[in-house]
C-alpha cells in the first residue's frame, strides 16, 4: 500500500466520524503509519495539518447547510464546533471572505476542496524551499546521551548539560558532532510526554559515567535533507520530507526516530542560517 492509499484511509475515518473526537494516534494507526511519521506525511500530501482539515471540512458542510437548508445559523455554528454564533461567524469569514448571513443569501460561488483534490494537489514543498533529498549508507554511530522529555522547544537544557559533561571529560580536542533523536510528534503525541534524546557523537571505546547514557545509532540507508532557518520551521522540511518526497520515492520507511544533526552552533549563529540535517531510516 502506498502513501497515497494510506493517507485516504485516514481521510476516510475523518470524514466518517468527522462529529467525533478522535486522536492522531487512531489516525495513525488507520494510515499504517507510526505516529511520530503519520502527521508529517499528511501535511506533506494535504497541504494542512489534521485539525486544519478537520474544521475547514466542518466548515465546507457548514457552507452546504447554508444554502441547502433553512437551519439557523446558531445551529449549523454549534454543529460545526463553534460555542457561539460570533466565533463560528469570524471563522467562516476567514475560510470563505463572506459572512454566513450574506454567503446563505447571496450563494457566491466557492470550491468546495475535497482531501482526495488536496492530496493529488502539488505542493512543491522541495522546490519551493531548495531541499535536495539524498540517499546515504551510514555507518554505525556511537552517542553519548540524555534525556529529555516534554517539550521540544525546552531540550536546550539536556544539550546544555552534555556540553557541560563534554567539557568534563576533554571531548573538544576535535570538533564534535551534536544531534537529536525525535521519538515523538508533538501533533500526535501529548507535549509533556514527547521524548528526545541529547546526543554527542563519541568513540565506541568510550566508557559512560557521571550519569550520562550510552547509545547505537543503527547502519543503515537513511534519507537526508538539510534544512536552513530556525527549528521552528522544520516541520516544512519534514512536510516536504515525508509527504512529497518520500511518496515519490518508492521507498518505505523504517519505524524509527527521526535525526536532527546540528551542523552549526545556536549560540553563534543567525536562526535564518541555522542548518540543521534531518535523517530518516529506510528499509
Amino acid at each position: 500500500m502506498n502513501a497515497h492509499d494510506r493517507i485516504r484511509r485516514a481521510l476516510r475515518y475523518i470524514e466518517q466520524h468527522l462529529d467525533e473526537s478522535m486522536s492522531l494516534a487512531e489516525l495513525a494507526k488507520q494510515s499504517m503509519y507510526a505516529p511520530h511519521h503519520f502527521h508529517h506525511v499528511f501535511r506533506g500530501l494535504i497541504g494542512e495539518g489534521v485539525a486544519e482539515y478537520q474544521r475547514r471540512l466542518k466548515l465546507q458542510r457548514a457552507a452546504n447547510a447554508l444554502l441547502y437548508s433553512n437551519r439557523q445559523v446558531i445551529d449549523i455554528a454549534l454543529q460545526a464546533g463553534y460555542g457561539s454564533q460570533e466565533a463560528f461567524t469570524r471563522a467562516f469569514k476567514r475560510c470563505y471572505g463572506y459572512t454566513p448571513k450574506y454567503y446563505r443569501k447571496w450563494s457566491p460561488e466557492h470550491e468546495f476542496l475535497s482531501g482526495e483534490t488536496l492530496m493529488n494537489t502539488k505542493h512543491n514543498l522541495l522546490e519551493k524551499h531548495n531541499l535536495i533529498v539524498n540517499i546515504r549508507t551510514l555507518p554505525t554511530t556511537h552517542v553519548a546521551c540524555i534525556r529529555h522529555t516534554g517539550n521540544y522547544n525546552d531540550c536546550g537544557n539536556a544539550h546544555e548539560k552534555l556540553w557541560q559533561w563534554a567539557e568534563k571529560h576533554e571531548l573538544f580536542k576535535t570538533s564534535p558532532q551534536f544531534l537529536g533523536i525525535c521519538y515523538d510528534d508533538p501533533k500526535t503525541t501529548p507535549v509533556e510526554k514527547c521524548r528526545y534524546d541529547a546526543c554527542m557523537v563519541i568513540p565506541e571505546s568510550f566508557r559512560i559515567m557521571d550519569g550520562i547514557d550510552k547509545q547505537e545509532i543503527p547502519e543503515g540507508r537513511y534519507a537526508s535533507v538539510t534544512h536552513k532557518g530556525p527549528y521552528e520551521t522544520l516541520y516544512i522540511t519534514y512536510a516536504a520530507l515525508f509527504g512529497e518526497w518520500l511518496p515519490q520515492s518508492g521507498e518505505e520507511l523504517q519505524d524509527a526516530p527521526s535525526l536532527q544533526i546540528y551542523l552549526n552552533n545556536i549560540d553563534e549563529t543567525p536562526a535564518e542560517e541555522l542548518l540543521t540535517e534531518i535523517r530518516i531510516a529506510l528499509q
